[in-house]
Order: structure tokens, then sequence, then C-alpha cells
């Protein structure tokens, strides 16, 4: 990296901490790309997926941007994708003094990121504001559902992730269980016209499969421009380990492709 930058959100609530990787070589203003780390909405923090944001904005000539959301239970739905919402705002309208252009933004998450990422799509859309050109949903925690074939065949935990681990998520992230059914928390849920072009990525042995699955078709049924690859062989969060499993480098490869078509050299 050129310079990595930490920026504080304080008009957010709570205060929301921001990292900006900046890659070596070009010049500014660049596109950014902001992407919500998984969890299940209760784990992790600004230095999770640190190597792989930064081989993103390196990969792609871009700022990659993490972000430190607030965590269920202490803050439980919405905050969290309020947040998401202030952080892409932020950049919009105040990226131009950090080397961004405000206009050219992607957004995108992984497990529970997905989750918000395309939940702030949604919200953007219907407040009729600007959209980001790309969202990536990787491995989305979509719905709360656990009757799907993929929860039945991969849910008891012998690949990691399991349905009872999900649930207590759920629980976390939704104290009130009427919420999962509302399409602004499961956004599978949700009417997914008008969003832009998506590109959708899967762990075959991931109980999450069909919510992937399913929005991809719900994708085609609404006429959004998508792309989907189900990776074979890796469990739910294998995109983190670059370092050794050639299926991460090639989701990774895959995820910059899509960036630099949505934001071609100028």
């Amino acid at each position: 990296m050129a310079r990595v930058e930490e920026v504080v959100l304080d008009h957010a609530t709570p205060p929301l901490r921001l990292r900006l990787y900046h890659p070596r070589g070009g010049s500014a203003p660049r596109p950014a790309y902001l992407h919500i780390h998984g969890g299940g909405f209760a784990v992790g923090s600004l230095d999770s997926l640190d190597r792989w944001k930064r081989e993103i904005a390196d990969e792609a000539d871009m700022v990659a941007v993490g972000l430190d959301y607030a965590l269920a239970p202490e803050h439980p739905y919405p905050t969290a994708i309020h947040q998401v919402l202030a952080a892409l705002r932020w950049l919009r309208e105040h990226g131009a003094a950090h080397g961004i252009d405000g206009a050219r933004l992607a957004v995108g998450g992984d497990s529970a990121g997905g989750n918000m990422a395309l939940n702030a799509l949604l919200r953007l859309r219907d407040a009729g504001e600007p959209l980001p050109a790309l969202g990536v949903i990787v491995y989305g925690m979509l719905s709360a559902r656990h009757g799907t074939p993929s929860h039945r065949d991969r849910g008891d935990g012998r690949f990691g992730l399991s349905t009872e681990k999900l649930d207590w998520f759920w629980t976390q992230y939704l104290p009130d269980p009427a919420l999962r059914e509302d399409a602004g928390a499961a956004p599978l849920l949700a009417d997914l016209h008008g969003l832009p072009r998506l590109l959708l990525q899967a762990a075959a042995l991931d109980p999450l499969l069909d919510d992937t699955l399913d929005l991809g078709r719900r994708l085609t049924e609404a006429g959004v421009p998508h792309g989907m690859t189900v990776y074979e062989g890796v469990p739910h969060g294998f995109i983190g380990q670059t370092a050794l499993l050639g299926k991460a480098n090639a989701a990774r490869r895959e995820v910059v492709a899509a960036l630099r078509k949505a934001f071609p050299a100028h």
C-alpha cells in the first residue's frame, strides 16, 4: 500500500471508524470499494480480512475501505445498517478529500456483511439516492431460513459453520423473532428490482448456499444483471485464505475483474 488511513465518522451513531487502503502508483481520485466484514452481525473487527482488502486495493487499483460497524447484541438491527449507509454517503460526499472519486463506488460484504451490502443497496434505491455501480455478495447470510436443502445437508457443523450457530447469530441481531420475516433484516425477502449489477459468490460446503442460489433466481426474475459462481469443495469463510487456497485466490481475482469492469481506467 502507498498508505493506510483511518478516519472516524463522528456523526454516525455510535461513531464509526473506517480504514482506507490506498494502493501504490496511479493517480487520484480513484474509485472505492467498501467491504463489510462477516461474523454473524456479532463478531469481527476492522482487522477482519485485512490482507484480502490490501490485495483488492492493489490488484484493482482502487481504494478499498473497511468499517468497524457496531456489533450485536449490544447494537441490534438496524444500527449497523445505518452505519453502512453513513459510510457510503461519506465516501460519496467527502471522499474527494481522501483521493476518492465519490461518483465511482462499489459495496460488498461476506456472510452477514453480504446481508448489509444488499440491504444498503435496497435502502439507497428506495431513498432515490445514487447507487454504487456494483454490489458484491459473498456467501451472504440473507435469510433466517433453516429448512433449506443446504442447511439440512451441511448444517451439522462438520464444515465449520452450523445451523445452530447461525440461529444464535440471528438471535443476537434480531431480539424480536418477528423481524426474521422482515425484508429489511432478511433482504432475500425484499423486492429486488432496480439494483445495480451484482456479483454473487458462494461456497459449496456451506449451509448458506441456498441463500445465494435463491438470490440468483430472484435477481433473474427482477431483471437485475448479475453473475454467480459457486466454489466447489470449500466451506463458508474461505475467501480470506488466499495464502493457502487456490480457490480463495480465484474468488479474489473474480472480484477484482468485476471491479475493473465496473470502473474502466480513465
